[in-house]
């Protein structure tokens, strides 16, 4: 019996979610189907369906991205999971070909995930663009090298003043770093100011803490605790944020001075934290850096017109995207000295060979050409690399605070 790719309809989207869950190895209670339903368009849900068994999953939301100077309409892939029983049957490449053009039809410049495995999404064009740091720091050395005179006021708030406050305080600092997702206050509400008990994993519920300044709120910290068998309580970071550097030192100061734990923990920090800065002994921080956001261009000439550059200059380059083929060609990029570019498609000799892979890796800013070069990823002139380089160079490094 053939695949059958549609989108689920109402009566299914728990088997879906439970089908997704498979792979995952969990368990998804029908609470939180209806929690996902609410900030995902169900439409952009795709079920591959075996007779009446849902065996692959996949979906996308409707983001929109910070990059270098701007903001970048994304399609949010997620959800994609093949149950074990059918692997390796090109499932995931039949709901990949129909995603991709649908994206390129809603005038999505970009795709964007997480990857549960390394491997899966490079044959896909999805290069890694982003990395983050998952710190845990022994209590005994979170101790700032220069304790600052806290000038504003932190107090505990609740879902609803969280509501009302945080989002700005967020919208301030997802301007300035590439990878950051805009929230919606839907996203707010039901992704991450929801706390239900299936997402807590043994920890308390949300400590949500509002730092503010002569009565404006300029940073945020969402955090638990967690008791650790026979060794203590650790602090758990949800989600730091700050407006301003001060009011992020200040953040830090708090978590530092929380009374009876033994260790602070935080699964994603960005590689470039200001906190190592500010640390007396940054080296007893445990700190393990992996790849987070995964970005795949679908429009090469709207992404690369979309973004601002460090420096001017002109690279004409091959683009060569069997999945998306309206994008291969070749190009000249001609940035100005105010850092605007224009993109088009030209008859003329390329410098480089770029594929959708290694143009979403080098895309936020993160990743150097060169680089790329030297491991045997990209052909072309030394100069040329290094012009491209140094135009696509930003600052500061890209991190996505959230996973989705």
């Amino acid at each position: 019996m053939p695949i059958e790719l549609r989108p689920p309809i109402p009566d299914e989207f728990h088997a879906f979610h439970q089908a997704e869950g498979i792979p995952f190895s969990y368990d998804p209670p029908p609470e939180a189907t209806e929690r996902n339903l609410k900030t995902i368009d169900p439409a952009r849900l795709l079920a591959a369906f075996d007779g009446s068994q849902i065996v692959g999953t996949f979906g996308a939301f409707d983001l929109q991205l910070t990059v270098p100077g701007g903001v970048a309409p994304t399609a949010g892939t997620t959800a994609v999971a093949v149950l074990p029983t059918h692997r390796r049957r090109g499932i995931l490449r039949q709901m990949m070909e129909l995603h991709l053009p649908e994206a390129h039809e809603r005038g999505e410049l970009l795709a964007a995930l997480w990857a549960s495995e390394s491997s899966i999404y490079g044959r896909f064009g999805y290069g890694p663009a982003a990395d983050r740091v998952m710190m845990t720091l022994p209590k005994p050395y979170a101790v700032m090298a220069e304790p600052i005179n806290i000038q504003g006021t932190m107090r505990f708030v609740g879902r609803e003043e969280a509501q009302a406050t945080f989002p700005a305080i967020y919208a301030v600092a997802c301007k300035q770093r590439p990878g950051t997702l805009a929230r919606s206050d839907t996203w707010w509400r039901h992704r991450r100011l929801d706390d239900p008990e299936y997402m807590r994993q043994g920890a308390t519920e949300h400590r949500r803490v509002l730092y503010e300044r002569d009565g404006k709120p300029l940073g945020y910290v969402i955090y638990r605790t967690q008791r650790i068998p026979d060794e203590g309580l650790r602090v758990v970071i949800v989600d730091l944020t700050a407006a301003e550097p001060q009011a992020e030192r200040a953040l830090w100061q708090f978590i530092f001075g929380i009374d009876l734990v033994t260790e602070i923990r935080s699964w994603n920090r960005p590689v470039d934290d200001p906190l190592l800065w500010w640390m007396e002994q940054p080296r007893r921080m445990e700190r393990r850096i992996e790849d987070s956001l995964w970005i795949r261009p679908i429009d090469v000439v709207g992404a690369l017109n979309r973004r601002r550059y460090a420096a001017a200059g002109r690279v004409v380059f091959g683009m060569t995207d069997a999945l998306c083929p309206w994008n291969e060609g070749i190009y000249r990029l001609e940035v100005e000295s105010c850092g605007m570019a224009e993109c088009r498609r030209v008859d003329a000799m390329p410098t480089c060979e770029l594929t959708p892979f290694t143009l979403g890796a080098v895309y936020l800013g993160g990743r150097r050409f060169g680089a790329l070069a030297r491991a045997g990823l990209i052909a072309g002139k030394p100069e040329s690399l290094c012009q491209l380089d140094a135009m696509f160079a930003w600052e500061p490094q890209p991190w996505c605070s959230e996973l989705f």
